[in-house]
């Protein structure tokens, strides 16, 4: 990895040649390559191996002494570099060619110690992930008791609020109704009125703001003593063991029959649900997993299960623990505007989904948007630094079509990571090419997902959510095959980027990649999309016994 400092300037990279020689028996192999000192950031030193292997010929018995002597190679060259190039800025420092500011470095080295001390102890992600992976199963199903009984209590208190709001804005409208019919002396009393039921409403809403706040809080610090006991003395604390199991009493008569409604409910829906298996690349092929379905809301897809349907909760909340601090997390690419606060300002479904339960392990959403925003700030002071882009300025206060941020969450059904894709109005009307920047976000989305481990991801096919007098079928069928063009590409590229041809034996990424269509579609229009996905995909053919 290339070395990062201020005086990265000081030695340029190097090109080393590596050489080594292996006998076995009567047998020698030598290899000879030319390698760049740093490495850059995206070169795998696996990957340089396997071009070794494959130009020099390697034997398998060669390989792995000849893999040890590469990698021996390659740090002690990185060694050295960073050496000289130490040697050289204090060099240039003590000849007085450069002014450095020493408050700044003792700054930097001070925090890189107080991280260090943090360090040395395990975070609540390792703890949380090694409880959830060696202890018993009561320890787990106490502490899915525990995340139920704390959503049960949030939901509760997000529901009284919505309806005290409701009541509140209904007299408010009516008050607003009968005042247009009233003679003029009676308007003053009435606009009185009017202004005690605003203030009354912004009264209530900032009281529940912070009684949510409040029970966020003690939810969090109870959760994650609960989680460092178990880990620690493997004990659960009394008074957390007492509450879960009132709760738990009180709500398991009403389970079943709440869970055969839902069940009814989503069987009356009748989406649509088209499976495929496929094949990506030429000559390494790799096998996937591919869906077609439709749902009314891309954010319905992170609507978890209610409380009260203990067995669909605790089976969403179990899958979501054990992956939440490995590999294998899934992503969802939802549709945002330009708005840094699209969510709050426009109280989206997707905020509404997640604040019905607090968030036990990752920050807020709200504060996770805003950390997102100055992030955003930050890069367009960079981007505005040149005199020619400071016209622009003014024009860069928003995000851009295509760019893409990121929000990490434990408390959704399906998704751990949520992208968020800005997209315009023009989007949903006007056509489209492979060089829109909106498939270019579709590009980094996908090339995230590999580099983070997220394998499986809901991608919307026609890039809306919901349909137009404009989205017409012939509308459709060439936007969904733009979309399947390109996101086969953009697959086959990542999945390109972690296997060498000739090189050692790496596992395979397997992806279940989900194109989504909004549910009011038309029937003729699902069908098309289902026929036309063979004709872009290798499907692997069907075997029957």
């Amino acid at each position: 990895m290339r070395f990062s400092s201020s005086f990265c300037d000081v030695i340029p990279s190097r090109v080393v040649t590596f050489h080594h020689s292996v006998t076995i028996k009567s047998v020698t192999q030598s290899a000879t390559m030319d390698v760049e000192i740093p490495l850059a950031e995206d070169q795998s030193v696996d990957e340089l191996i396997a071009h070794i292997f494959v130009q020099n010929k390697i034997l398998p018995p060669f390989r792995d002494a000849f893999r040890e002597a590469f990698m021996n190679f390659v740090d002690n060259e990185t060694y050295a570099y960073e050496d000289e190039m130490g040697d050289a800025a204090v060099d240039k420092f003590l000849s007085g060619e450069e002014d450095i500011d020493v408050s700044h470095w003792v700054q930097e080295f001070s925090r890189d110690d107080d991280e260090a001390e943090k360090s040395s102890n395990f975070s609540f992600g390792d703890c949380f992930d090694f409880i959830m992976h060696n202890s018993s199963h009561e320890r787990i199903q106490m502490i899915i008791s525990t995340e139920r009984k704390m959503a049960g209590e949030m939901s509760s208190l997000i529901r009284a609020r919505d309806f005290e709001l409701e009541r509140l804005t209904r007299h408010c409208e009516a008050a607003i109704k009968g005042s247009a019919t009233l003679p003029g002396g009676a308007k003053d009393t009435e606009a009185q009125q009017l202004s005690l039921l605003n203030s009354k409403i912004r009264s209530v809403s900032a009281n529940y703001a912070k009684q949510i706040q409040a029970l966020t809080e003690r939810q969090v610090h109870d959760y994650r003593k609960l989680i460092i006991s178990i880990y620690e003395r493997d004990e659960i604390p009394s008074d957390t063991l007492s509450d879960i199991t009132t709760s738990c009493s009180s709500v398991r008569k009403s389970t079943s029959a709440f869970a055969n409604m839902v069940s009814m409910d989503n069987a009356s829906k009748g989406n649509l649900e088209e499976s495929f298996t496929i094949y990506l690349g030429a000559q390494l092929k790799t096998m996937h997993n591919a869906r077609i379905i439709s749902c009314r809301n891309l954010s319905d897809i992170c609507r978890p299960p209610d409380v009260l349907d203990s067995e669909s909760f605790d089976t969403h909340r179990f899958h979501t623990n054990l992956c939440l601090y490995r590999r294998g997390l899934t992503g969802l690419v939802l549709l945002v505007g330009k708005d840094p606060d699209f969510h709050l300002q426009t109280k989206s479904n997707f905020s509404k989904i997640c604040e019905l339960s607090s968030e036990l392990h990752f920050d807020s959403l709200k504060s996770q948007l805003e950390s997102a925003t100055k992030a955003l700030q930050l890069s367009h002071k960079t981007s505005t630094s040149n005199n020619e882009d400071r016209d622009n300025a003014k024009e860069k206060k928003g995000y851009q079509t295509g760019e893409v941020y990121i929000t990490k969450h434990s408390n959704l059904s399906i998704p751990q990571v949520v992208f968020h894709l800005v997209v315009d109005d023009d989007l949903a009307t006007s056509e489209i090419n492979s060089r829109h920047p909106c498939l270019n976000g579709l590009r980094n989305v996908i090339r995230l997902s590999s580099k983070f481990g997220i394998t499986t991801f809901y991608i919307p096919l026609l890039l809306i959510e919901n349909t137009s007098e404009v989205t017409t079928v012939p509308w459709c069928l060439k936007r969904a095959e733009l979309v399947f063009k390109c996101v086969k590409g953009f697959m086959m590229e990542s999945c390109a980027a972690t296997s060498v041809a000739g090189g050692p034996p790496l596992a395979a990424t397997h992806y279940n990649v989900n194109f989504v269509i909004p549910e009011e579609l038309d029937e003729n229009v699902r069908s098309q999309l289902v026929d036309m996905f063979p004709t872009i995909f290798h499907l692997v053919p069907s075997v029957t016994v």
